[in-house]
């Protein structure tokens, strides 16, 4: 819900901006080199892998102007330790501002980990500002995934069910 003040400085701010799309994805993951594949099942989505993490950049919200970039830890965990990758995820959320961290259960005892940064282009945006959303959408949720990793040591080895 905007207020009459936000709609004024939405018009405002999107001079010479131009509205999200996932071919202005594409076009910025391209001109980064990097490597993506569409979804057939799911058109509104790009998938990629990095650093052997997947990744997926969507657009969401009532006008797709909310650029996504979500990943996935390339590890499984048992529920039994859902609490520990929980606390883990938390103290992530509470000491940084971004990526948004959580655990999901994805079937039966079994959770996944991801990370996430959702940035708001529904004024539009320049090919710098999707440029940036993307690399720090990638970096963050890599620097999260690598952290888990460090903080989990030996105990990676016992993670995967």
């Amino acid at each position: 819900m905007t207020t009459a003040n936000e709609d004024r400085l939405l018009a405002d701010s999107a001079e010479g901006l131009t509205p999200m799309s996932l071919q202005r994805v594409q076009q910025a993951l391209t001109r980064h080199g990097y490597a993506y594949v569409e979804d057939e099942a799911h058109p509104e989505i790009l998938r990629a892998r990095f650093d052997d993490y997947r990744f997926q950049f969507m657009l969401s919200g009532e006008d797709h102007g909310v650029l996504q970039t979500r990943g996935r830890w390339n590890h499984s965990v048992d529920m039994s330790r859902k609490v520990q990758m929980i606390k883990l995820c938390n103290e992530w959320n509470m000491n940084r501002v971004w990526p948004k961290v959580y655990v999901r259960r994805e079937s039966e005892g079994l959770l996944g980990v991801y990370g996430e940064l959702a940035a708001d282009f529904r004024a539009g945006a320049l090919d710098a500002q999707v440029d940036s959303a993307l690399t720090c959408g990638l970096s963050t949720v890599i620097a999260f995934f690598h952290s888990l990793e460090d903080r989990l040591g030996a105990e990676l080895d016992d993670l995967d069910g």
